[in-house]
């Protein structure tokens, strides 16, 4: 498992996605027409991942951000409830909902109480998070947790940072297999070490906040701990058709070419 990672409080993650929220928002670009499983790769209209969900279906989003996986699934006439740690990013999950005529039950939480909480009293067909766990320090908890709020035969869904991600891109010359300079400059992706890869602190003018990457995997082995039959996994290439992007994420030189940035992993509970 990874070691050494920083600590930081929920209130301190907080903070730092309520100052960044209006900047957020207006630099990336999250459709409705499709179900979003990370920046610049496919969605769901591409990968195909979601149960079959309509009219009297039920799902629960963790670490909603903007609103806008629940919207798209509220879209279809499904009863979404969701939550967030940031009131800031809610304020925007609100207003989409009522732009796009939809009702979404949201509230302000953080990931850890909701994995200290008794389970829901009612249980849902689908419990979901996209790019929210990595700001955690104990994912299995929220695991075994979104597992415990799907109803039997329901779908936990997990969409997190990938560890090659949080590796550096370095340039620099080509050596051939003899070690000698093959004169071709190039970039490539540095890891020191996947099983414990470094964490993404983001300590700027917005506040302080950690995104921690893990083996796939931990992640499997989660999923499994939950009692979860995990259906699928996957590490989805960049697209130019991203239902997520930005243009910082758009111009990425290449390397998500490369290089997966988010692993995706579905689980059915048994």
């Amino acid at each position: 498992m990874p070691v050494n990672r920083q600590t930081v409080s929920p209130a301190r993650q907080c903070g730092y996605w309520d100052s960044l929220s209006p900047v957020y928002a207006r630099i990336t670009r999250i459709r409705t027409d499709d179900f979003h499983y990370g920046p610049q790769i496919p969605g769901e209209r591409e990968l195909g991942l979601l149960p079959p969900l309509g009219a009297g279906s039920s799902a629960l989003e963790l670490g909603c951000g903007g609103g806008q996986n629940s919207v798209y699934l509220a879209k279809r006439g499904v009863r979404c409830e969701a939550f967030d740690i940031s009131e800031g990013q809610l304020a925007h999950a609100r207003a989409l909902a009522a732009r796009e005529g939809v009702r979404v039950a949201f509230r302000r939480s953080s990931l850890e109480d909701f994995a200290g909480a008794p389970p829901p009293p009612r249980r849902f067909d689908l419990v979901h998070s996209s790019h929210a766990l990595e700001f955690v320090e104990a994912p299995g908890d929220i695991v075994r947790a979104m597992a415990a709020a799907a109803k039997r035969g329901g779908t936990v869904l997990v969409s997190t940072v990938h560890p090659l991600f949080n590796g550096d891109w370095i340039e620099g010359e080509w050596e051939d297999e003899s070690g000698r300079d093959a004169g071709a400059a190039g970039s490539g992706l540095f890891l020191r070490d996947y099983f414990s890869p470094p964490d993404d602190v983001r300590d700027d003018a917005f506040g302080h906040a950690v995104s921690r990457a893990w083996p796939v995997s931990a992640w499997f082995g989660w999923f499994r701990a939950a009692g979860l039959e995990v259906t699928a996994l996957l590490e989805p290439p960049a697209t130019p058709d991203a239902p997520y992007t930005s243009d910082d994420w758009a111009n990425h030189g290449g390397e998500l070419d490369r290089i997966p940035s988010t692993v995706i992993l579905v689980g059915r509970k048994k």
